[in-house]
């Protein structure tokens, strides 16, 4: 229909035209036995409604984005059309509650948090690219290739409601007037995400402050690797979780000089040692240490994992990004994780990452503080049972870990 509208009618052309002419190409389709989820990823990402579905190579159907979502109102296709209409930041002052939204339906029909982070990170990064493409109007055409790229949950697509922005950008050169353009660019578009309900983030993790040729990006991150300091780990660890967002500028040499970090056994050893510092909430025979009754899920359960998961794709010279497929990845190898270990936590992580989510929506509903803590009362004794079980099992994993690194308790 967009096809016939947008190509034959709209350029005057006649009804004789060959449909090979105007088909939409290439073709995006999809395997029979893909989730649902999968396609609704696609449909977002590719920001189409139809989507063919094939086997063994023959299209077998067509699933359309009604099929997958009728309520409108919190479909993220129809979203997504609403972000690519944007005309400037101004209309996108209900963002966060839309995604808030969206989430809320997601889950309440059952659709598990990594799923609903997946969906939403793919949202976030249309926002960027339109965000990108309102500032390059004002601003005019870019004075040479770029790319905005995106660091921690973000760049690992595990996000769910609105959090501190991560975000920096690459441009090529190092001319004057490419900082000075690309300086004001970052500007308007971490100012957009101000707007759209993105806080900016405490330490400053902003392309207002990291916007850099690439030269001076890949220096950065060979002395990272090469030169390792603790503290500075500390800080620039969710780099190493970097994607490109909106990008027409190839960001190879950085994906070949993280993948060569396998080879540097300093580097981590620090890195490991700064995932370790992340301690499951656990006292004298593992007894579950409550503040107010309320545990911070993210800094002693997720973080963790993530962390781990992290040190683990670097020693296997992965270029993955999610901590599943990190942990997945990573196993395969004789790397930092056990096989044992890694199903363990890919178990672990998604209980986790739900009862998170779950609290977050309860607050959003009760209008109080969205934060990382879930109230102990508040879950099953199953839960409770579940949560102290995997607690414990971070919690040794970390202690065979700092055991075979020989690595100091007290640092």
């Amino acid at each position: 229909d967009r096809d016939l509208r947008g190509r034959v009618l709209a350029m005057n052309m006649g009804p004789e035209t060959p449909v090979i002419q105007v088909m939409t190409r290439p073709l995006k389709t999809i395997e029979h036995d893909a989730p649902a989820f999968s396609a609704l990823r696609l449909m977002i990402d590719e920001n189409i409604h139809h989507l063919p579905v094939t086997e063994e190579g023959r299209i077998v159907g067509v699933v359309s984005a009604t099929d997958l979502l009728l309520h409108q109102t919190n479909n993220p296709i129809y979203l997504r059309g609403i972000i690519e209409r944007l005309d400037g930041p101004a209309a996108i002052g209900n963002y966060a509650s839309e995604i808030a939204a969206l989430a809320e339906s997601s889950f309440q029909g059952g659709l598990g948090a990594l799923q609903i982070s997946q969906i939403v990170s793919s949202l976030n990064d249309a926002l960027v690219k339109q965000l990108a493409r309102l500032a390059e109007q004002a601003l005019g055409p870019a004075p040479a290739p770029y790319a905005w790229i995106v660091f921690g949950s973000e760049g690992r697509m595990e996000q769910t409601l609105l959090t501190d922005q991560d975000n920096g950008l690459v441009f090529e050169g190092a001319m004057e007037e490419g900082r000075a353009y690309f300086g004001e660019l970052s500007k308007r578009i971490v100012e957009g995400l101000i707007q759209a309900g993105f806080p900016p983030c405490p330490g400053e993790f902003m392309a207002t402050n990291w916007c850099r040729p690439l030269s001076e990006w890949r220096q950065l991150f060979a002395q990272w690797i090469r030169l390792p300091q603790p503290q500075a780990l500390l800080d620039a660890a969710i780099f190493f979780d970097f994607r490109a967002v909106a990008a027409g500028l190839s960001l190879e040499s950085l994906e070949e000089i993280i993948s060569g970090a396998k080879s540097e056994k300093r580097f981590l050893a620090h890195m490991l040692n700064g995932a370790l510092a992340f301690r499951p909430p656990l006292g004298f025979f593992n007894r579950l240490r409550t503040e107010n009754g309320k545990i911070d899920i993210k800094m002693t359960g997720i973080a963790p994992i993530v962390s781990l998961a992290r040190v683990a794709a670097l020693a296997a010279g992965s270029r993955e990004r999610s901590t599943l497929e990190r942990l997945s990845v990573a196993s395969l190898s004789d790397g930092v994780i056990d096989l044992e270990s890694m199903r363990s936590l890919s178990e672990i992580f998604p209980f986790c990452l739900r009862l998170r989510l779950r609290a977050q929506l309860a607050e959003r509903r009760n209008h109080e503080r969205i934060d990382n803590r879930i109230d102990s009362a508040a879950l099953s004794s199953f839960e409770r049972r579940q949560l102290k079980d995997a607690l414990i099992i971070i919690k040794r994993i970390q202690e065979d870990l700092r055991a075979a690194w020989r690595l100091d308790l007290s640092s």
